[in-house]
């Protein structure tokens, strides 16, 4: 059985040919453009033949194609109707622009959720039954396994979780609420927010040089500044880590799952982000769920997107 997959994120969009295994034949990405849904269709489709080539698989030999996209969206239309980091963007009929050039059905899910069936089917905790996917990158998606089951979630929001409220007088985010988790913990925001406060109080901190320049300022800047002791980069290190402990918390009181994955951030920060995360939790939930409960990042490493889409595909075929 031969899957294309198709994951749109906040920065890049990445398409693969692989199979039910898991196993990837060939995969591109591009950067996400949110200038025009024509030009990103053309761009998209274009990528699509290219990976298909790559892995000599004719279009017309796919069993099924799945997209992993940023919430909100409605899975039943076929719709992304307003993603917060892909501005521009709204009631986008990603699955019919797609199904245009494909005989083989094309399915479509929320990113985080995608990724939370890509740890079901393939990740190291395969099977488990209660299971927390956060995408931890540019925003702060969630995908929720209970008992074994995808919560979607009557109007497809199932799993937002990036967007419960903390304090309702905190920063504005992307959606439009104040004091969403995202707006503390999503790395487009964290960024936006350290510019305008190292900016305004002409903070001299070791982050504008590892970003080459305060508008550069990212993540992996702040990252690489903490590490080597920037006291205004620690605090703000811990600050973030604060917050994501507060989230994860809520999650482990509320769904109390055997396990809390989280991806993109870190992947790639390890134990530098996830300690410190771990150490601050007993402040937001109880000592026997916390026990019960394993906070890691993704084994699944730089794949996770590709095989995200494929589970998509592989979830949607096996249910119809």
């Amino acid at each position: 059985m031969k899957l294309l997959g198709i994951d749109i994120g906040g920065t890049k969009t990445s398409v693969c040919v692989g199979n039910v295994h898991g196993e990837i034949m060939a995969s591109k990405r591009i950067p996400t453009s949110c200038e025009s849904i024509e030009t990103y269709r053309r761009q998209l489709l274009e990528l699509c033949f290219a990976v298909l080539e790559q892995a000599k698989v004719q279009p017309e030999a796919l069993n099924a194609v799945g997209i992993s996209a940023p919430g909100p969206l409605d899975v039943k239309r076929g719709v992304l109707i307003a993603p917060p980091n892909n501005p521009g963007w709204k009631d986008v009929p990603i699955v019919a622009l797609v199904q245009k050039a494909f005989k083989a059905p094309v399915y479509l899910n929320n990113d985080a959720n995608a990724c939370a069936l890509a740890e079901l089917l393939f990740g190291r905790h395969k099977g488990v039954q209660n299971l927390v996917y956060l995408t931890f990158s540019t925003g702060m998606g969630g995908g929720i396994i209970a008992n074994g089951e995808l919560i979607q979630g009557r109007t497809d929001t199932g799993g937002e979780v990036g967007h419960h409220t903390l304090d309702p007088s905190g920063p504005l985010c992307g959606c439009g609420q104040r004091g969403c988790w995202e707006a503390y913990v999503g790395g487009r925001n964290v960024a936006e927010q350290l510019k305008r406060k190292i900016g305004e109080g002409n903070i001299k901190t070791a982050i504008v040089d590892k970003a080459g320049g305060i508008e550069r300022i990212d993540m992996r800047a702040l990252e690489a500044a903490a590490k080597e002791g920037d006291r205004f980069a620690m605090a703000e290190w811990d600050l973030f880590a604060e917050r994501m402990a507060q989230g994860i918390g809520n999650l482990i009181m509320i769904l109390n799952p055997d396990v809390v994955i989280l991806g993109t951030m870190a992947i790639h920060a390890g134990e530098f982000v996830m300690a410190p995360i771990r150490d601050k939790l007993p402040k937001y939930a109880w000592e026997w769920p916390l026990k019960a409960c394993k906070v890691e990042a993704s084994q699944l490493g730089g794949k996770i997107g590709d095989l995200s889409a494929l589970a998509v595909a592989m979830t949607e075929l096996k249910s119809a």
